[in-house]
């Protein structure tokens, strides 16, 4: 059987660190060439509606003004306030405004907390619309997954892991797999299990644990952009205490106790140390963000895959791929370069090891009811999980060193193989 891994390869922009005059250059992993070649469709789920705001030109666009906090959101379809220009934008005359994206998480890293790496459009948005925001269909689609995700999966567990808690996880995955033409994924059915960082199902935090921050966006985009590639595959949602380094660690490690096979992290800080034993489980796929362009942790370490964006458009009916300017390449000071990793430029562990979509104005859709309903989300906080269902489509022999396997197998990505 040919890995799915392996096809995405060839439809995904690796990064990987190049030295080179005034900094580092996100370059392509060894060998990946080509970019997607899948035909593009008309999603299939949600109103039709056309999404202005993402030009869909290969040209780099002007990065979209980021705030922070967690303003109200009108529901989808209301009307809202025009997005204001970046800073130092000439007010007159002026092009149309570029949509305003917060950080999911409103508090930035800091000595021993992580912040979560997705960005969320500032104005509610219909889901899904003939460009971005990407639905699952598309995504699939993208990524060569289509037939993978009907076929394969099943009793596979998915682990998301996040901090604070998310009460209506469950009620939201439920909007999104039918608006996605998936199959329902319930606790009663055993699809979905959402537990603490102890790994039991009570008591969960409270969404408001820290009055100034709040995950479930961020929680939300993790568990429906896993269900997007792997319908089939069961998920566990952990709810950490805090965003601090201990209580999400733990969280992995209570993952890795019942019995998750693949795990999405899609957070990070300023690394500190060369390794934690929460992030290196021989046998699991344990994946992370890149984050904006610095070495992360855990992105960093060496057992987990480290995942970079990528700005993913749909042209001519084709899927085409580049690298996102934001989406995470840089060297490591602290991780010693793991004897598989080839890249050139980075006397350390280079990051990172994959890329899928991230840009934000090329972004997913999601759906999360405390934030406003279908909203459009991006940065490497989507890339992780997308990455780790892809890995959870694949037998247990790619999955056992992930990072290793990917630098080692991604020369020459085979076409899709059967189920």
């Amino acid at each position: 059987m040919r890995a799915v891994i392996l096809s995405a390869l060839a439809a995904v922009v690796a990064l990987s660190c190049v030295a080179c005059n005034g900094g580092m250059q996100q370059t392509a992993l060894p060998g990946v060439e080509s970019q997607p070649g899948a035909q593009a469709p008309a999603s299939s789920a949600g109103p039709e509606t056309s999404d202005t705001s993402s030009d869909g030109s290969d040209d780099q666009p002007d990065e979209p003004p980021v705030t922070s906090g967690r303003p109200a959101m009108s529901r989808p379809g209301a009307s809202t306030p025009r997005a204001s220009a970046p800073a130092g934008h000439s007010p007159s005359p002026r092009p149309p405004a570029r949509p305003a994206f917060r950080n999911a998480c409103a508090h930035a890293a800091s000595p021993g907390r992580r912040q979560c790496d997705s960005l969320v459009r500032l104005q509610a948005h219909r889901p899904c619309s003939k460009s971005a925001p990407y639905c699952a269909s598309d995504l699939q689609s993208a990524y060569g997954a289509a037939q993978a995700a009907r076929n394969r999966g099943r009793g596979v567990l998915v682990a998301i892991v996040g901090a604070y808690g998310y009460p209506s996880a469950a009620s939201d995955l439920a909007v999104y797999r039918k608006s996605m033409g998936l199959s329902a994924c319930t606790a009663g059915s055993g699809c979905l299990k959402i537990v603490n960082q102890t790994g039991h199902t009570s008591p969960l935090p409270k969404p408001n644990a820290d009055a100034s921050d709040d995950w479930r966006a961020e929680e939300a985009v993790d568990v429906q952009m896993v269900s997007a590639l792997c319908p089939n595959c069961r998920l566990l949602l952990v709810q950490a205490n805090s965003d601090k380094d201990a209580d999400l660690a733990a969280g992995v490690n209570a993952a890795v106790a019942l019995g998750a096979t693949a795990i999405s992290n899609s957070y990070g800080s300023d690394e500190t140390n060369a390794a934690d034993a929460a992030y290196a489980h021989a046998g699991r796929t344990i994946t992370a963000s890149a984050g904006d362009g610095t070495a992360n942790q855990p992105c960093s370490f060496a057992g987990v895959v480290c995942v970079g964006g990528t700005t993913l458009n749909a042209a001519s009916g084709r899927w085409t791929e580049r690298a996102w300017r934001s989406g995470g390449s840089a060297c490591s000071a602290y991780v010693a370069k793991p004897s598989w990793q080839r890249a050139r430029g980075c006397a350390m562990r280079s990051v990172a090891d994959v890329s899928a979509v991230g840009d934000p104005s090329t972004g997913v859709a999601f759906y999360e009811s405390a934030g406003g309903g279908w909203q459009q989300a991006g940065g490497t906080g989507v890339s992780a999980p997308i990455v780790a269902a892809l890995f959870a489509l694949e037998p247990s022999s790619v999955r056992a060193n992930a990072p290793a396997w990917l630098w080692r197998h991604g020369r020459k990505p085979p076409k899709l193989g059967g189920s």
